[in-house]
């Protein structure tokens, strides 16, 4: 008898067979279990490891050992003339047959039967939110205009390990990106979605908040290369659910996942796509999961605006475009990190812009079409080159490519404001705040574009607008601290400065003297040797020459400048809009330095 009608003999393919059955469906239980309890990952790979070390073993019984009347005994024996193997085969025969009759039945539930689970977040502390006229938030603004909206949420990070919140919101963010490209569909901006990450407000309360008619919330489980994400869809109107969903999949079918998604919301709302609106949701920028993994970590850290978070969010996103150099979201992300170190101080513009623009033109050259890298070039033309031209131009196509791109109308009403046309400014950076209406940094720079004229007081409302969305603003409550020495406000902005100091762990030394000079005129002069000695203190417009403008030191703030602009002054093309300057402007130093600028005549 050959070895393969021996392994037939004694039943070998039939236990292996009934074993690998079994253990999927035993699988499949566990898993719904373990999901219902939320018990931790490690639980279910225990039991996949004890699962395939049983399968082995499994196989070794059926071949040492047979069932005989007496009981189990080993194979050599059993008289081969009393052997009851056969019939012992029939009957697991039959047991598979149920074994697999029961796999499809759960195999049918699953898929198109299932109700799906609600998952919730834990309660934690809300995020602060700027409170609107009731009017103004009571009616969702698709009301008005027929349009269809809906707003997604963070997803919750439902893995043990909380490292893997990065990838749970880079699945909401892409979800977002590619709902926001469907016509017909108002999706609001990431900044004002991502402002109730955490928040135990109702879904109705954030619905109207975000002035959307429905709100996609959901979770994410990743172990090893396996992912679970939970999505449902709410109407705000009648807190119902309009569709729920749950994918199980490995790590590789992410795309695939997102398409299904955001082609099932679309369904749901059901929005006509048109054919743009097709090819749109059929765009993928990337094929590489190892790549777009390293893109979400990448922009996680990005959108945290910290400076240690800025710095680390380099290290991915390089290693992003390294797996796949033509992956054009990761260039234009990188872009937008190396454009933003310069202004936090954190290196040099002769170092980091020259990177900023390399990336730019990588992703250009990959889409030529790019929203994101032709606002992000537009941007280092008018800050960096004083190409305000060629940035007219980038921010014009930027806007007609994506309209709805709230960060595109941002930057291009910072250059309108540094042309010192503030109407024009305000009317881009009131788009904007529409097109992502909880964005701290989009009033925290109409609060500057208003204090930089007659509207201070304005100003100010603007500026504690961007504390409420986020109290630990740091820019915010810096310049918060500025107005309140312009407008004679010493105390508060006493307060300011120590809240400001301790956030940014700065010795507040040097600004309190300067608040006191500000009130006491006599104290300038030693006001003035104690600042230009302090190191830590920057130079330039919103540094040194900002300060010694307000102790009426103009001689010494122009030659500041001067310093400032040759060594790579950040903010030297913000220069033309500050009224701080305007004794300057008959100056002609002053008026050269803006003429490099081509801000003069």
């Amino acid at each position: 008898m050959s070895f393969f009608e021996e392994l037939k003999r004694r039943n070998v393919f039939r236990v292996a067979i009934g074993y690998i059955i079994t253990a999927w469906l035993l699988l499949q239980v566990v898993d719904l279990v373990l999901e219902n309890v939320n018990a931790p990952d490690w639980v279910m790979q225990v039991f996949m490891l004890a699962l395939a070390i049983g399968f082995p073993l499994a196989v070794f019984f059926a071949w040492a050992f047979e069932m005989t009347p007496e009981g189990v005994k080993r194979e050599a024996d059993v008289d081969r003339s009393q052997s009851i193997a056969p019939q012992t085969g029939r009957k697991m025969e039959r047991n598979i047959i149920i074994a697999m009759a029961l796999a499809l039945a759960y195999f049918a539930y699953d898929k198109f039967l299932s109700p799906e689970p609600v998952n919730q977040p834990e309660p934690a502390i809300t995020t602060a939110v700027a409170e609107e006229k009731p009017a103004d938030i009571s009616t969702p603004q698709s009301a008005q205009t027929g349009e269809k909206s809906v707003a997604v949420l963070p997803f919750i990070n439902m893995s043990d390990d909380k490292e893997n919140e990065y990838f749970s919101d880079g699945i909401s963010e892409e979800l977002l990106n590619v709902l926001v490209k469907v016509e017909g569909l108002r999706v609001p901006s990431r900044t004002s979605s991502f402002t109730f990450k955490g928040s135990d407000k109702k879904v109705t309360e954030i619905g109207r908040e975000l002035k959307v008619d429905n709100v996609l919330e959901g979770s994410v489980r990743k172990s090893g290369n396996r992912i679970r994400v939970t999505a449902q869809l709410i109407d705000v109107s009648t807190d119902t659910h309009l569709w729920s969903e749950t994918y199980t999949r490995e790590l590789d079918d992410i795309f695939a996942v997102q398409d299904d998604i955001a082609q099932a919301i679309v369904g749901a709302l059901k929005v006509t796509l048109t054919g743009a609106g097709e090819a749109s949701l059929a765009t993928r920028s990337t094929t590489s999961v190892e790549a777009y993994n390293k893109f979400l970590l990448g922009r996680h850290l990005w959108n945290q605006r910290s400076p240690e978070s800025l710095v680390a969010a380099i290290t991915p996103l390089v290693e992003a475009v390294e797996v796949d150099p033509a992956f054009e979201l990761a260039w234009a992300a990188l872009a937008d990190a190396y454009v933003l170190i310069p202004e936090y101080d954190l290196g040099s513009i002769q170092r980091y812009i020259p990177l900023a623009r390399e990336a730019i033109e990588k992703a250009l050259a990959i889409n030529p079409g790019s929203a994101h890298a032709l606002t992000t070039s537009a941007y280092v033309k008018f800050m960096y080159d004083f190409d305000r031209k060629g940035a007219h131009a980038d921010f014009s196509k930027a806007i007609e490519i994506d309209p709805t791109y709230a960060t595109a109308h941002q930057w291009y009403g910072e250059l309108l404001a540094t042309e010192r046309k503030f109407d024009a400014a305000l009317e881009e950076l009131g788009v904007a705040r529409q097109l992502d209406p909880l964005s701290p940094v989009i009033r925290h720079v109409m609060g500057w574009v208003l204090s930089d004229t007659d509207r201070k007081e304005e100003s100010y409302q603007y500026y504690q607008e961007a504390l409420d969305l986020d109290p630990y603003y740091q820019s915010t409550i810096g310049n918060l601290m500025t107005l309140d020495m312009m407008t004679g406000r010493f105390d508060s902005a006493r307060e300011r400065c120590l809240e400001f100091s301790n956030l940014a762990e700065l010795d507040p030394s040097t600004q309190m003297a300067i608040i006191d000079a500000m009130e006491n005129p006599e104290l300038v002069k030693v006001v003035v040797e104690q600042l230009m000695q302090d190191n830590t203190f920057p130079s330039g417009a919103t540094g040194k020459a900002h300060v010694l403008m307000l102790l009426n030191e103009h001689e010494m703030a122009m030659e500041n400048l001067e310093k400032a602009f040759a060594e790579g002054d950040a903010y030297a093309a913000h220069l033309n809009r500050m009224d701080v300057f305007d004794p300057l402007r008959d100056d002609p130093r002053f008026q050269a330095l803006l003429a490099k600028m081509n801000l003069w005549p």
